[in-house]
C-alpha cells in the first residue's frame, strides 16, 4: 500500500513539472531565437545643395557640428540680389503717381459735372458734355492702371526678396554635418552637393531576418538592440517596416526598426545584434 502511494505521488509530480516546463518553454518561445546581425544607420541623409547658381561667399559649418532646422549653413554672392531688392522695395513705396492720377479724376469729375450744369441751362453743346465725359472716364481708368501697376511692383518686390532668399541656404532638419564637399569662393549649380547631413536624434535600425521566421515579427514589435564594442550596451527599439519581399538570393527580408537617440549618444554607422522580443507593443 506505501508503495502504491509514493508511485503515486512521483506521477503527480512528473506531470506537473512537465506541465510547468511547456508554460515556460511557450512564455520564452519568442526570445529563444538567436540574435540577429544588424546596422544602426541615420534616420535621415540629407544632401544639401543650392537652389540657384553662383558664387559660394562663406559657409557657417565644418564637419561634426550639429546643426538646427532653418539654422543658416552657407551664403551665396547676393550683392546684385540686394540692390534689386532695394530698387524693388522703392518702387514698391512710390505712390506719387495714384496720388497724380486721383487728383486728375477729382478735377474731370468737376469739370464734367459743370459741363452738365451749362448743358441744362442750353449754354454748352452735346459734343463738349460728350467730350468732359470722356475725360472723366479716361481719367478713372489711368488711375486703376497706376493702382494696378503699383500693386504688380508690390509683387516685384516680393519676387526679388524670394532671389535674394534663394542665395542662404538653410538646413532642412537637425542633423550633424558628415561633409562639407565645397568651399568658399568655389561655383556652385543646382546639381551640386554643398553639405551632407545625417539626422541622429533617432536612427534605423537594419536587419535581415530569415524567411522562416516571416510572420513571427509585427510592427511595432519591441527588440534588444546590442552595438557592437567598444559601443556596448542594450537599447530597446521597435519594428516599424517588415518588408512584404522577400531577398530571393539570401531566403531573407528586410526589417526597419525605429531606435531613439535623443541626446545623439548612440553613433551612426555600426554594426549590432537585434533580438525581437515575443510580445508585441501595440500602440493605439
Amino acid at each position: 500500500m506505501r508503495r502504491r502511494l509514493s508511485h503515486y505521488l512521483l506521477s503527480l509530480w512528473l506531470l506537473s513539472s512537465v506541465a510547468g516546463a511547456s508554460e515556460s518553454d511557450a512564455a520564452s518561445e519568442g526570445e529563444s531565437q538567436p540574435p540577429l546581425d544588424c546596422t544602426i544607420e541615420p534616420r535621415t541623409i540629407a544632401r544639401i545643395g543650392s537652389s540657384v547658381e553662383g558664387i559660394i561667399e562663406q559657409i557657417n559649418v565644418r564637419r561634426g557640428d550639429l546643426v538646427t532646422q532653418d539654422q543658416v549653413l552657407a551664403q551665396l554672392d547676393s550683392r546684385r540680389e540686394q540692390l534689386m531688392v532695394e530698387l524693388a522695395r522703392l518702387q514698391a513705396k512710390q505712390d506719387t503717381e495714384i496720388r497724380s492720377q486721383q487728383t486728375r479724376l477729382g478735377f474731370q469729375r468737376l469739370e464734367k459735372e459743370r459741363a452738365e450744369k451749362l448743358f441744362e441751362r442750353q449754354i454748352l453743346s452735346d459734343k463738349l458734355l460728350d467730350e468732359a465725359k470722356v475725360q472723366e472716364t479716361i481719367a478713372r481708368l489711368d488711375l486703376e492702371s497706376a493702382a494696378v501697376r503699383h500693386e504688380v511692383a508690390k509683387v516685384e518686390l516680393a519676387l526679388a526678396e524670394e532671389s535674394l532668399d534663394q542665395r542662404t541656404i538653410r538646413s532642412s532638419i537637425d542633423a550633424v554635418v558628415t561633409e562639407v564637399s565645397k568651399a568658399p569662393g568655389e561655383y556652385i549649380h543646382e546639381q551640386a552637393t554643398l553639405l551632407t547631413l545625417a539626422r541622429i536624434d533617432e536612427l534605423n535600425v537594419e536587419v535581415f531576418v530569415p524567411v522562416l521566421r516571416y510572420g513571427q515579427i509585427q510592427p511595432n514589435q519591441q527588440a534588444i538592440v546590442e552595438p557592437v564594442q567598444p559601443i556596448g550596451g542594450h537599447y530597446t527599439a521597435v519594428v516599424e517596416v517588415v518588408d512584404r519581399v522577400f531577398d530571393a538570393a539570401s531566403n531573407t527580408f528586410g526589417v526597419r526598426l525605429l531606435l531613439p537617440n535623443p541626446e545623439g549618444k548612440l553613433p551612426a554607422g555600426i554594426r549590432c545584434t537585434v533580438r525581437f522580443l515575443s510580445t508585441p507593443n501595440v500602440t493605439e
